[in-house]
């Protein structure tokens, strides 16, 4: 029997499972997701989280603002991500990070919100997880995203830790990632033929590799262009365990004991 997996990353609340939620639950249990983790992107998700929460079992949330939501958020926003995370349900910080694929428009604020979710997750001893992305040909994102990273752990030390969400380079990058005590979170793009995940991840050991789906987004092959779904993080694992020269049972139990300890999750 294949170990139970989780998916450490999927937006259940989003609008597009609204037709079939509960049977969209019932699908990642039956292919063995024992644990969802719901990113919040700002202060309204938040709600829609721990609703979640309340109504299904093994299903944690975080508390966070998506980058790319900071222009429509009111100033005081991050500071009220703090207070919620105290609710019992949530147990980590995001989602936050960097966003320059769409606009470089509140590019300060984006560092700004990144910092100070940085210093919450510390303060608080949990997680954070983090948005990372660029325009093609470009890494500006990423490097303001370290350098930020490592200013706040110069202060925090080991009280900061976290995950890089939907990992896919640069090449450079898993160096960081690992010499910052965070872990990579693979999704479906492991599975895109010209993605070139397997190659930016060759050097991150499996203990430092946790699962997600990113659901409704980035659906794996061959379900790639369709709604994704936390059932699928089983073809993610099955994927990995092909470029790593796995069984599916062995990164199952790697990867579900590596997002048990990064998030405090309970055995079962």
């Amino acid at each position: 029997m294949t170990p139970a997996l989780v998916d450490t990353h999927v937006h259940l609340y989003a609008d597009a499972y609204d037709a079939d939620r509960d049977a969209v639950v019932a699908r990642a249990r039956a292919a063995g997701v024992a644990q969802m983790i719901l990113p919040a992107v700002d202060l309204a998700s938040v709600d829609d989280v721990l609703a979640l929460c309340d109504r299904h079992v093994g299903v944690f949330g975080m508390a966070g603002l998506h980058p790319t939501y900071l222009g429509d958020a009111p100033e005081e926003a991050a500071e009220r991500i703090g207070p919620l995370l105290q609710d019992r349900h949530i147990i980590a910080v995001g989602e936050t990070g960097l966003d320059y694929y769409w606009s470089r428009e509140h590019e300060e604020r984006q560092r700004a919100s990144l910092a100070a979710h940085a210093r919450l997750a510390a303060a608080h001893r949990l997680p954070l997880s983090l948005h990372n992305r660029d325009k093609k040909d470009s890494d500006d994102a990423s490097r303001d995203l370290v350098a930020i990273l490592r200013e706040v752990k110069a202060e925090a030390g080991d009280a900061l830790t976290g995950v890089f969400h939907c990992f896919g380079g640069p090449t450079w990058l898993a160096h960081e990632v690992l010499d910052l005590g965070f872990f990579v979170g693979l999704g479906g793009t492991l599975t895109f033929k010209n993605a070139g995940v397997p190659d930016a991840i060759a050097d991150v050991p499996l203990d430092r590799i946790v699962l997600e789906t990113d659901g409704p987004y980035l659906a794996p092959t061959p379900h790639r262009g369709s709604r994704n779904e936390p059932a699928y993080v089983a073809l993610v694992a099955q994927t990995l365990a092909r470029v790593r020269g796995l069984t599916v049972g062995e990164v199952a139990e790697a990867t579900t004991a590596n997002a048990r300890r990064l998030f405090g999750l309970p055995d079962s």
